[in-house]
Parts: structure tokens; sequence; C-alpha cells
């Protein structure tokens, strides 16, 4: 089950995703903040892989985005030898059009008498990435300084409001199917022990039911014979 992102919702209230298993999307989210630069490439491949057969969740999309932007920026890269690989001004760019996108994902697609501010604050989003959004859409491009610190925060909202509570929400295969064997089990015992109950109440009447026939017999044969002591003519048992 998926906690946020439209793409692929079913009518039954399930949403198609692109991963096989949740041990493959566990696996991103453990990689994708990882310090290793080669076990975050894993995780954007995988991604990327994502991508192409659709359904992707926009904060996932989002996060590997913001991710793939910092490893072009100088500034987060291990190796400030190598020539900037964009100028300040794309990198500003590409920082503000993914903030816009999260934003508006979570927000300001939602058509309410309340503003997006508004609507951002509810939502918990920082309100650095809103004002971002604001100036990126109607004003000039904000500094890139404050975009790479906007993207930090933005990370971590994800992280928080996605990233987490999805990891949560994960059913545990192995207990659920536990709980129901549990289950079957105490229904089987349940039925068994009410079918052993009605037998053992069929044969007390069985043998009451006996009884009593055979106290009624015994008592027709006791005066039949107590009869022909007496000389009397014979009469029928039943």
């Amino acid at each position: 089950m998926e906690l946020m992102g439209s793409e692929g919702e079913l009518s039954s209230g399930y949403k198609l995703v692109p991963w096989s298993c949740w041990d493959q999307w566990k696996f991103v989210k453990e990689s994708i903040f990882s310090s290793s630069p080669d076990v975050v490439g894993t995780a954007l491949q995988k991604i990327s892989a994502w991508r192409s057969r659709g359904c992707l969740p926009v904060p996932i999309d989002v996060t590997a985005a913001f991710i793939e932007i910092q490893q072009k920026d100088p500034f987060f890269r291990r190796d400030p030898m190598n020539s900037t690989l964009e100028s300040d001004e794309m990198l500003s760019m590409l920082y503000s059009m993914t903030i816009i996108r999260l934003v508006n994902c979570f927000v300001a697609h939602k058509k309410t008498k309340y503003s997006i501010s508004e609507l951002a604050d509810a939502a918990g989003i920082p309100r650095v990435l809103v004002d971002i959004r604001h100036e990126s859409s109607h004003r000039d491009l904000p500094s890139l300084r404050l975009v790479r610190f906007a993207s930090l925060k933005a990370l971590d909202w994800l992280k928080l409001n996605y990233w987490e509570p999805q990891k949560d929400a994960i059913p545990d295969v192995r207990k659920e199917i536990r709980s129901r064997l549990l289950e079957m089990t105490y229904l089987l015992k349940t039925k068994n022990s009410h079918k052993s109950s009605s037998n053992m109440k069929h044969r007390r009447l069985m043998s009451t039911t006996v009884l009593r026939v055979g106290n009624k017999l015994s008592s027709q044969i006791t005066a039949k014979l107590q009869s022909s002591k007496n000389g009397s003519s014979p009469s029928s048992l039943v």
C-alpha cells in the first residue's frame, strides 16, 4: 500500500508500484541515503528502472531528483578538483524545478479555499520550500546557496513524511501468516469442540431413551409374570 502519490491507483484502493517486492523498496530506502557514492549510485539505477515501468510514486522520484542534482553540484561532490558539471544558474534552476514539483505534488493541486502556504503549513512542508516555489514561479531564480540549503530541508521532510511512514506501513507477511494460522486453528478447535459436545448430548439422549424403554419393558414383563402366577389371562407385552 502506497502512502503518497496518485499514479496507478486501482478502483479497489490498491496502487500499482514498479517494484516486485517490498525487499526491493527497502533496499532502495536504505541505499539512497547512504554515505557511499557507489551504494547511492546503485539505488539511483534501481529508481531509474522503476521510472521506465511507470507508476513511480512522486516522493521517490523527487528524492532521486534531489540526490542526482547534488551529485552534479561541486558543493556536495567528494571530488571538487573535477570540472563543474553544471553552471551555477543551471544548478539553481534544477533545484528550483524539483522544489516546485515537490510543493505542487502535495499542496498546489488541491482545490480549496486555503492558500498554498496554509496548506503547506498543514502538511508540515518547510516554509523555505514554499517561498522558493513562489520566487521561482513568479520572480527570479533564488540563489544557489539558498536552494542548496533547501534541498537538504526537502530530503529531511521526505524522509520523515514518506520513507519512514511507508517503511512502518509495510505488512509483516510472516506475522500475518502466523496470525491467520492461529485463527484457523482456533476455529477448527471450536468446531470440533461443538461437534464433540453435540455428539455427547446425542449419546446421553439415546442412553436415556434406551433406559426408559428398558424400564417400561421390564415392568411389563414383571406384570405378565405376576399375572401368570395369579392365574390371570396373558396380556401383550407392548
